[in-house]
């Protein structure tokens, strides 16, 4: 092999040497890089899962209410009329009361203190003001036989938003059929309804003077399910739901303290009217329930705090969940 043969071997190593280098460098910053670019998750601590768990925000102006739905037996009448006579029924416009109780609907408020009626109805003892009321360990004053199928009292508890509306009913079976009769511009017009449901519809909003705004409204829920669209602060939300009938005309708007009642029933057993359909079943002995809101005082938001509003100390509901 000549001179020049060796000298164009050695060269073609070295290219071929260097070359590899090339690659090999060239693969460790691929890797590093790569490594930088993904990096191990850092272990999740307390707080950031606390963040990840943390519920959206409640508004400050929420209203707590508590709703009791008393089942009265005919027994019981004298201390229902005893009850309407502790309630403050001038409170609504005589125009509006009228027409409520044309419509067969009683209704008026109550202070912050239990009356000797409301607390044999509801079946609690003690001072509602301090917060040490009990509910009774039995009910002696209604027999099991007398009640066969709800309980004497229910309880549930709200808490609503200023756009949100509570719909309340005393029953949850419909009426079969209703047949409602009305005068309109000068004609007699009736229309029948399948399956009607009375409601009462709540909208809470707190004041600037402290005290909270009620809007009552009564409806009737009938018919079968059927898609609708409702409008919400400049939007169409498509729902699914039965047709309503609201009464505006019966709207009550009343404001209440902190521990204040609204109560509202049937005028008489044998009412008639959207009365009827919101407070009593059936005919020869007819079943009446009477609904109560109370009002309970809520905290502020703290700005580092829960998001979730709680009762004050001091106006916590009437007593605590039965087990």
């Amino acid at each position: 092999m000549g001179l020049s043969e060796k000298k164009y071997l050695s060269r073609a190593y070295r290219l071929k040497y260097h070359l590899i280098i090339s690659v090999i460098f060239t693969l460790i910053l691929i890797f590093g890089t790569a490594c930088h670019l993904i990096k191990k998750p850092e272990p999740t601590t307390g707080k950031s899962i606390e963040h990840l768990l943390q519920q959206g925000q409640t508004s400050s102006d929420s209203v707590g209410i508590e709703i009791f739905t008393i089942r009265t037996t005919p027994q019981q009448q004298e201390l229902v009329r005893q009850l309407w006579l502790e309630v403050d029924e001038q409170m609504i416009a005589p125009p509006l009361r009228r027409e409520l109780m044309e419509q067969g609907i009683r209704m008026g408020v109550l202070g912050d203190l239990l009356t000797p009626a409301l607390s044999q109805l509801i079946h609690v003892t003690g001072d509602a003001k301090a917060g040490n009321v009990n509910m009774f360990s039995d009910f002696q004053e209604v027999s099991v036989a007398e009640i066969p199928h709800d309980p004497p009292v229910t309880r549930q508890y709200r808490n609503l938003l200023p756009d949100m509306r509570a719909s309340l009913k005393a029953f949850e079976e419909p009426v079969p059929e209703l047949s409602r009769f009305w005068f309109e511009n000068g004609q007699f017009c009736g229309q029948t309804y399948k399956d009607a449901l009375g409601l009462i519809c709540v909208n809470a909003r707190n004041q600037n003077n402290g005290t909270v705004r009620f809007d009552i409204v009564p409806e009737l829920e009938y018919g079968t399910m059927e898609r609708h669209i409702r409008i919400h602060s400049a939007m169409m939300i498509p729902e699914n739901g039965r047709p309503r009938l609201p009464f505006v005309s019966l709207t009550v708007t009343q404001n209440l303290l902190s521990g204040q009642w609204i109560l509202m029933g049937p005028t008489t057993p044998n009412c008639s009217g959207i009365g009827r359909v919101l407070f009593i079943r059936g005919n020869e002995e007819p079943e009446l329930k009477i609904l109560a809101i109370r009002l309970i005082k809520m905290k502020k938001n703290p700005p580092n705090g829960s998001n979730i509003p709680e009762p004050e100390k001091g106006t916590e509901f009437l007593f605590p969940e039965r087990n």
